[in-house]
């Protein structure tokens, strides 16, 4: 257990939204064996933000690497020891990597269908967790993180930076108080266009 309290570390932990990872004010460790061990799973778009995030924090060490790409999980490694000084561990399925009992948290950033199957088997394995959005893709799966978080005593944390968002909120009540007159409807859509995953294989 390290000398930073895990609960502590995320119940305040960053803010990651738009590639942005935003420190918490939290009083840093005082030594490195106080330092939060880590676990990025997925070295992707997400995953990069995720290493930026804390690598630019002085709590933490990340001390693994999960990637099913070897090649984009590899260079996360490489980056990683350029920053820290000490190469993290690579591994391509997550599970081995839940097995270090020296490990405090995991930080998912998978694709989405992995997300909550990766914050479940994290608080099994006795890691808080950090699960990106979206947190499930079924209401079973959320009921499930909630059961594992209650029954292995664990934090799970969801990154929908936007309900903490001290600017959503403010024009959140800006509107609740009238400010733009009597609203009756809103629509939204949010529509991202993604590449695909990955290099194309030299298949037979």
């Amino acid at each position: 257990m390290s000398g930073l309290s895990r609960r502590d570390f995320v119940k305040t932990s960053a803010a990651l939204s738009a590639g942005l990872f935003v420190a918490p004010q939290l009083v840093s460790a005082k030594s490195a064996n106080d330092k939060l061990a880590v676990v990025v799973v997925g070295a992707g778009g997400r995953g990069s933000s995720h290493v930026g995030g804390y690598l630019a924090d002085d709590r933490t060490d990340i001390v693994a690497i999960v990637d099913a790409d070897e090649k984009n999980g590899q260079s996360k490694c490489d980056t990683v020891e350029k920053k820290q000084g000490q190469r993290p561990k690579f591994y391509t399925d997550m599970r081995q990597a839940f097995d270090d009992k020296s490990i405090d948290i995991v930080s998912t950033a998978t694709p989405n269908h992995w997300h909550a199957l990766c914050g479940v088997w994290a608080m099994q394995a006795g890691k808080d967790a950090y699960v990106e959005k979206p947190v499930c893709q079924t209401i079973q799966e959320g009921r499930a993180l909630i059961s594992a978080s209650r029954k292995y005593d664990k934090m799970c944390q969801v990154g929908t930076q936007c309900r903490s968002s001290k600017a959503v909120q403010d024009a959140v009540a800006f509107i609740e108080a009238g400010g733009i007159g009597e609203c009756n409807f809103a629509r939204a859509l949010c529509y991202k266009r993604r590449s695909s995953i990955g290099a194309l294989g030299d298949y037979e």
